[in-house]
């Protein structure tokens, strides 16, 4: 497959698994609560569940972005499988801002294991030239104690960071 028809058939996908539906722009948060979300999926959970809850999480805590998210579930383990998606994943969102994702567009990142999704969010940081991200909403779904963490990575790569906790 090319590179342009995998890019569409990303694009396609994550599409297929936002489904958020955006209203007018509102109000949003930095930081929000997942008190009146969905429930949190078993780490053990597989990936279309996973998915599911962060389009979930975009639908509440994203009704302001006026593009469909591109969602990223980041698996935990320290599996070569795990770790291929990871890098996977990392080479999409480095690649893929300018070409597909624009400002006003919205990445959802999270996954089982809140802290490898951490360690991933530090390393794709590293790869992001500054401000490549300006105009684009970064939502985190994580657990709070990784939120100081994540908002320090993402801060040189200039993304509007909202984080939601699991």
């Amino acid at each position: 497959m090319t590179r342009s028809g995998l890019l569409v058939c990303m694009g396609a996908a994550a599409l297929a698994l936002a489904g958020c539906n955006h209203s007018a722009p509102g109000g949003s948060a930095a930081d929000t609560s997942a008190a009146a979300g969905p429930a949190k999926p078993a780490a053990t959970a597989d990936e279309n569940t996973w998915g599911n809850y962060l389009s979930e999480q975009g639908k509440l805590h994203g009704k302001d972005v006026g593009m469909k998210p591109y969602i990223y579930v980041i698996p935990g383990g320290d599996s070569v499988a795990a770790n291929d998606r990871r890098q996977n994943e990392s080479d999409s969102i480095v690649h893929s801002i300018g070409p597909i994702l624009m400002p006003g567009g919205m990445l959802i990142v999270g996954g089982p294991d809140a802290k490898q999704t951490t360690v991933f969010i530090t390393g794709l940081s590293k790869q992001l030239k500054a401000d490549a991200m300006r105009g684009i909403v970064v939502m985190v779904v994580s657990d709070a104690s990784e939120q100081a963490a994540d908002t320090a990575a993402l801060k040189a790569s200039g993304a509007t960071l909202r984080f939601v906790n699991m």
